[in-house]
């Protein structure tokens, strides 16, 4: 029998109470409830039976930990990343990786200098319709492969903006820092690696232009101030032969790859979008127990952050093309 592996879920807001309640309750293994705030650890306790502490320092005192889920703001990743690897522990981090890249590499090097797991719990490369785009694409189905676009476009609230970093000019603020790395990470799954970007936009929609070192021309909107249905297609790749779209479903099953030629159309395999927060959980935990690469390292967080810093920069230089710095071995 396979010896279990104890976890510690590190913030338990939004995120985290989202992962315990659709993840670890099913899952088990789940030995440790961190949270500064003593109501949301108990929370995230009563719902999964780990027991709540405040801190990864006084859960390590109490109880056996061998890995953390961390779902803490952005900007406290890398504190809470580095102390868990120099712990021993194998880390989980939610999007993005980090909110520089220096910090990203201190994290990544510390992984690899450990010979510990540091996973990146980013969706789309976990998505059906994302495997089924690229399989598609590799195929030659909508021949080749013109432009692509892609759009993350919602209104935000509830308990995404109750403690208030996600808005304002904080370290962890802004729609390009919180949602850029999705969409990197989604057109990186279809064309490949970003070579430069341009942006345009402020802190609640921000339009991107990126270059892909295949020569494809891609666009990206990022909005946080407009509605829009459940299901969406999140990216569209235009073709000599066809086209196709990713279309992601939030609520319901109507998630899938659609793929449109003047002759036929398709629509593969249904899915919904947090179905995936189970399966980065699943591949980080059989990446602990069998060594393999989990499908986002830190290596592939650190290669989506690296086109959303050129994306800020671009910003601050009023739309200028900026060229995306290469990093690890994921090339973007």
């Amino acid at each position: 029998m396979t010896e279990p592996i104890h976890v510690a879920l590190a913030g338990c807001g939004a995120m985290g109470e989202i992962v315990a309640r659709t993840v670890y309750t099913g899952l088990g293994g789940l030995t440790a409830a961190i949270d500064p705030d003593p109501r949301r650890a108990a929370v995230v306790a009563e719902l999964t039976g780990a027991l709540p502490f405040g801190s990864l320092a006084e859960a390590r005192r109490a109880v056996r930990v061998d890995a953390v889920d961390v779902r803490v703001p952005h900007h406290l990743h890398s504190g809470l990343v580095l102390e868990a690897l120099g712990a021993g522990c194998h880390v989980m981090v939610e999007k993005p990786l980090a909110t520089t890249l220096s910090d990203a590499r201190a994290m990544v090097a510390a992984a690899a200098d450990a010979g510990l797991v540091l996973a990146v719990a980013e969706n789309y490369p976990h998505l059906r319709a994302v495997h089924d785009a690229r399989a598609a694409l590799d195929a030659g189905r909508i021949g080749d492969v013109l432009a692509l676009r892609s759009t993350r476009a919602y209104q935000v609230g509830g308990v995404w903006v109750r403690d208030g970093w996600r808005h304002g000019t904080g370290p962890s603020g802004g729609i390009l820092l919180d949602q850029g790395t999705h969409q990197v990470s989604l057109l990186r799954a279809l064309v490949g690696p970003v070579e430069a970007v341009a942006a345009d936009g402020d802190l609640g929609t921000v339009a991107l232009t990126l270059r892909m070192r295949s020569g494809v021309v891609a666009q990206s909107m990022l909005s946080w101030s407009s509605p829009g249905p459940a299901a969406q297609a999140e990216a569209t790749v235009l073709g000599t032969g066809g086209r196709l779209d990713v279309v992601v479903d939030y609520e319901g099953d109507e998630g899938g790859c659609l793929v449109w030629t003047p002759t036929s159309s398709e629509h593969g395999g249904k899915e919904n979008y947090y179905d995936s927060h189970r399966l980065m959980v699943l591949d980080w935990l059989e990446s602990i127990r069998t060594g393999a690469e989990p499908v986002v390292p830190g290596e592939e967080g650190m290669a989506d952050l690296a086109v959303v810093v050129a994306a800020a920069e671009s910003l601050a230089k009023g739309g200028a093309s900026v060229a995306v710095r290469a990093v690890g071995h994921a090339g973007a």
